[in-house]
């Protein structure tokens, strides 16, 4: 049975609605609120487990492996309990930790002391939150050997790798992830960069954390994209605890440079209320230097980013015997294909489709072998007129899925689509013309997916079986692409990838080591993953589409990622709900009309 989804979301919201807080009830410090759309597991901080809790060795290893995640400048002390007095004075580790993730379990052996884990090295954890994945795959293995202490009971660990590390699982469980943004260069929107922060720190503490983070500047895979803050921006004491529904920060006078001040005064509160809005009560008072504090109430800066954009409910659609469909379900089931004329509806393949506040845009591609095309179009939403489709040419044959990647309020010229050709990247523009290549550097084997965030910036690859992540960046000589940084999630190979938030990947591909097909969330850097289908046998899933959750949403899932999901096999299409339920004709809209018996709906997409 189909499980309705905006049945559960309606649902949510009358529950919500009886929740509140009294407008006296003098609150001065603010718990967390509503989920930014990046966050793992529960909220609650396991106990710290010591060397003492357990005599069970590999219980003992796995909190051996979680002991370094904590106060960042304590952790080498705290690995150190684990040790010998001698193994602690010789144990010299790099300070920065490394994050793994284990390879079946570690392998203890009655009688021998060394206990043996097979990792994958997931990245680096920084003390400013970053996680940096490794520049190459690796895979190794580690010996921790043990002993037992004076006491005959308690275990010590007697030699172990000079490194810092945590396992993947004591990430999710010690960590929570906040999102901070940054401004794209061209000042349109924020790009959002997710960090890792401990979730005992205290709530009056996180403010200060976070714009030290700001102040610091970008992840290194954003810098190409993003505008950093000025030089000499510096927070002024630390930011107090919340008071009358106030917070209240004060920063150097260079933080809002004299060339156009009132702009950039007004990017800089926007910047700050996204990266704090979990905190974020009534008012925030924001001064700047010896200036007058400035105060800046309610919701209006939310515009500042795509991702608020995205509706609760997303209309569905998908191809049906050549033809663009809508399925039920959805809002507007009954209405027409927004800008695809109805002439122009016919012997399609795949499709996108995206609007802004004034435009519709319109990918498709028809045909096949020899009259393969791409044609696109634009109409504005309030002339209530189809797009003219116009074709884009110099593309190979092999073309995979269109992907709105920047779209514009009335300026549809600057608007920029991507589409795979014979395992390349290609770039095309909203009306139409010649389609130009992307090159990408760094990347093994074809280019089989590609998929860009509701930022326009961030993007991800799978390449060769693999996962990578990129920024865009458009110029007078056109699109380029960041050299992608490679990810490890817990799939080898990966076939295919799309945005499900703004932390958060939906990823296909097969499990290491029983080579079962699953489809997972992962995060951004490929830490963390959260199963979706964990087992769907040996069926490859060639594409996957999502609708990325809107952060803002109050009834979004804990994690954050998307509530809609659908993928394609070889011969189906499919919604990816607490289990896979095949998209049949009977999912249509509107009768499916007469067509071979054999028609199955395909090629699913959401409008975004």
């Amino acid at each position: 049975m189909r499980r309705s989804l905006p049945c559960l979301v309606v649902a949510s919201l009358l529950v919500l609605s009886g929740c509140g807080i009294p407008d006296e009830s003098g609150i001065t410090v603010v718990g967390p609120g509503p989920s930014t759309g990046i966050t793992s597991g529960s909220n609650a901080t396991p106990d710290q487990a010591t060397r003492t809790t357990t005599s069970d060795r590999t219980e003992f290893v796995d909190n051996y492996l979680a002991a370094a995640a904590g106060d960042y400048d304590g952790a080498i002390d705290r690995v150190k309990e684990f040790m010998s007095p001698r193994a602690g004075t010789d144990f010299k580790p790099v300070t920065i930790p490394r994050v793994i993730r284990l390879v079946g379990n570690p392998l203890v052996s009655p009688g021998d002391p060394e206990v043996v884990i097979t990792y994958d090295l997931v990245g680096t954890l920084g003390k400013n939150g970053l996680l940096e994945p490794p520049k190459e795959p690796v895979r190794g293995k580690y010996e921790i050997t043990l002993g037992t202490a004076e006491d005959g009971v308690s275990l010590y660990v007697l030699e172990a790798p000079p490194f810092l590390l945590i396992t993947d699982t004591a990430l999710a469980s010690r960590y929570t992830q906040r999102t901070i943004y940054f401004w794209n260069t061209e000042h349109t929107g924020l790009i959002p960069d997710v960090r890792y922060m401990l979730r005992d720190v205290p709530i009056e503490q996180v403010p200060t954390t976070v714009i030290g983070w700001l102040i610091e500047g970008p992840a290194p895979w954003l810098k190409s994209a993003v505008e950093f803050l000025p030089d000499g921006t510096a927070l002024l004491g630390k930011v107090p605890a919340i008071a009358n529904q106030t917070l209240s920060i004060n920063l150097s006078a260079q933080a809002v440079p004299t060339d156009g001040a009132p702009e950039a005064l007004d990017r800089l509160r926007r910047q700050l209320q996204w990266s704090l809005r979990t905190l974020l009560p009534d008012n925030l008072a924001l001064k700047i230097g010896h200036q007058e504090t400035k105060n800046y109430y309610g919701t209006g800066y939310e515009t500042s980013n795509a991702a608020a954009r995205l509706q609760r409910l997303p209309e569905r659609f998908a191809v049906y015997g050549g033809k663009i469909v809508r399925l039920s379900e959805s809002p507007r089931a009954v209405e027409a294909i927004p800008a695809v004329p109805p002439q122009a509806n016919k012997d399609v393949r795949t499709a996108a489709l995206s609007n802004t506040a004034t435009d519709t845009y319109a990918a498709l591609v028809t045909g096949s072998g020899g009259s393969e095309a791409l044609r696109v179009g634009v109409t504005v939403n309030s002339s209530g007129q189809d797009a003219t489709l116009r074709e884009v040419s110099g593309l190979p044959s092999g073309l995979g899925y269109p992907v709105w990647a920047m779209t514009s309020n009335d300026r549809p010229g600057s608007s920029i689509g991507m589409i795979i050709g014979n395992g390349g990247l290609y770039s095309f523009r909203a009306e139409g013309g010649a389609a130009r290549q992307v090159q990408v550097s760094g990347v093994i084997g074809k280019i089989t997916a590609i998929t860009v965030a509701p930022d326009g910036h961030r993007v991800a690859i799978v390449a060769g079986g693999r996962l990578y992540r990129a920024v865009l960046a458009v110029s007078g000589d056109g699109v380029s692409l960041s050299e992608p940084e490679l990810l490890r999630p817990p799939l080898n190979p990966v076939t295919a990838a799309d945005f499900s938030g703004e932390g958060w990947l939906t990823v296909a591909g097969t499990r290491g080591g029983d080579g079962r097909v699953s489809v997972m969330d992962v995060t951004i850097d490929g830490a963390l993953q959260d199963p979706r289908l964990a087992d769907l046998g040996d069926d490859t899933v060639n594409y996957v589409t999502a609708y990325p959750a809107n952060p803002t949403n109050p009834v979004s899932n804990e994690l954050g990622n998307a509530d809609y999901v659908s993928y394609t096999t070889a011969d189906a299409a499919w919604d990816a709900l607490s289990t896979p339920v095949r998209i049949d004709a009977a999912d249509l809209a509107q009768p499916p009309g007469d067509q071979p018996e054999n028609t199955v709906p395909a090629a699913p997409f959401f409008l975004n």
